[in-house]
């Protein structure tokens, strides 16, 4: 999950879940996937200290999941680009988390 998002840990706890599931009950023939859409420009999102350039376009993201919902992957992501940002920062996150809290900081002291 986006380990630079509060609360980073129930999203390491979501993720942790589905892993053990998938691997679990992959003998019975059932997979578990994780949907991972970026930060969304959504009401639920407009108290966030995040300027709103960052965040993805609802509709874009929506459509952009929907197409990958039978993908076999195990995080399924809305575009191309994203999957490689994810990859990144499951790479790096202590680097991510540091950009994010600093593009935080900026928002709230402009």
């Amino acid at each position: 999950m986006f380990a630079f998002w509060p609360p980073a840990s129930s999203k390491g706890a979501i993720e942790s879940l589905a892993k053990c599931l998938d691997i679990e009950n992959a003998a019975d023939g059932i997979s578990f996937h994780l949907f991972h859409p970026p930060l969304t420009d959504t009401a639920s999102a407009s108290g966030l200290p995040i300027p709103k350039e960052f965040k993805a376009d609802p509709k874009k993201v929506g459509y952009g999941l929907a197409k990958h919902f039978w993908s076999r992957r195990f995080v399924i992501c809305h575009s191309p680009l994203q999957a490689v940002q994810m990859a990144f920062s499951y790479r790096h996150p202590l680097y991510i988390g540091r950009l994010m809290t600093q593009m935080a900081m900026r928002a709230r002291n402009p």
